[in-house]
């Protein structure tokens, strides 16, 4: 019996929970190839015994979240970093697209936080781009245009959440935790 429990196939819920990671930081690793992992069906499958192995050499228990803050506003990343930094989480900052995509293709990311109306490469060009590297990768949009034209063109690229400009410390940290929980935060319109 304990070898079977050994062997055991977890699905890629039980793998995030058992290790303190996003469910779709674990499928990315898997579709990378970055962890043992097999497929059955359309869903990846993880043996508990080649898991506790990969778990001794990586320790990705001990890794937080990375968050990518992508902004022309120098104040809104630093003072975005420091927040974010403060819960815990690991950041990365970019003041444009380029070097966004750049950062983005060096580390893999868990969770973005975009601007959409930068100079340059824009939010929309930008999360087309993150999309194309990682279909599944979550992007806050953080905007001062909530009902443009351009939010319109960006929610063509789920998973996208949105959290309009100014952003208050509490929400910003509020919306982070639940988008990297796996929960999606919905806009609230006036009745």
């Amino acid at each position: 019996m304990a070898a079977e429990r050994d062997d055991a196939a977890l699905n890629a819920h039980e793998v995030a929970e058992l290790l303190g990671a996003h469910v779709e930081t674990i499928r990315r690793l898997g579709r990378r190839g970055e962890i043992p992992t097999f497929k059955v069906g359309r869903e990846w499958r993880f043996r508990r015994q080649d898991l506790e192995r990969w778990i001794e050499t990586h320790r990705l228990r001990e890794r937080s979240p990375l968050i990518l803050v992508v902004d022309d506003e120098e104040s809104f990343r630093e003072t975005t970093r420091i927040f974010l930094e403060g819960d815990g989480l690991r950041v990365r900052t970019a003041p444009g697209g380029a070097e966004a995509l750049a950062l983005a293709r060096r580390e893999p990311v868990d969770l973005v936080l975009l601007d959409l109306v930068m100079p340059g490469m824009g939010g929309v060009a930008t999360l087309r781009e993150l999309h194309r590297l990682d279909p599944d990768l979550p992007v806050v949009v953080v905007t001062a245009y909530p009902d443009s034209e351009l939010m319109a063109e960006a929610l063509r690229y789920p998973p996208v959440t949105l959290l309009p400009k100014p952003v208050e410390k509490a929400d910003l940290l509020r919306t982070v935790q639940r988008v990297l929980s796996g929960s999606r935060v919905k806009r609230s319109r006036p009745g």
